[in-house]
């Protein structure tokens, strides 16, 4: 099976058309798969815009891919830190019910996560699904949501995102 690949990015600059954006997301995103350093820099230089009423407010997104196929790609954002809050109360409703969804923060986009065949997952956004192995896709989305979550803690001292810190732990103690 192919391996899961996850990443948070944050749009960086405006751009006038969504092809745009698609035809060349370097112009326009940061990510933390490539450029963590660039990440906190670009927060730190912005930091003035991007917070409201003492909260961070971020567009990015979340590109999740499983060997050439793409679940989400850049063209997929919101604000993300909600958005990854979002993702881990669909995982920790999914180990109580065994199925869970919910929408991005402010857009229609429906995110499921329910359970398959032979221990395995279907995660969706939108008609774009993935299928693998649950140790797999707990493993990658909780470690890359640590990594975001890490960076707004311990490398732009945002200690209001210490709580998703501590959930990503609890949520791994439970699987």
């Amino acid at each position: 099976m192919n391996k899961i690949k996850v990443f948070s990015f944050l749009i960086k600059k405006p751009f006038s058309n969504l092809q745009e954006l698609l035809s060349r997301p370097e112009n326009y995103i940061i990510s933390t798969e490539n450029d963590i350093d660039g990440f906190v820099a670009f927060v730190k230089k912005n930091k003035d815009n991007l917070f409201e009423e003492g909260i961070l407010a971020l567009d990015g997104g979340i590109c999740i891919s499983q060997g050439y196929k793409k679940i989400t790609d850049v063209g997929y954002w919101d604000d993300l830190p909600t958005l990854w809050a979002y993702l881990l109360n669909v995982i920790e409703d999914y180990l109580k019910e065994g199925e869970a969804k919910c929408y991005f923060p402010s857009q229609p986009i429906e995110i499921n996560l329910k359970e398959g065949t032979q221990g395995n997952i279907i995660f969706s956004i939108e008609k774009n699904s993935l299928n693998v192995k649950k140790e797999i896709f707990f493993d990658v989305f909780l470690e890359q949501a640590s990594i975001f979550f890490d960076v707004l803690v311990n490398k732009l001292d945002l200690s209001s995102y210490e709580y998703e810190i501590k959930k990503i732990k609890e949520i791994k103690k439970s699987i």
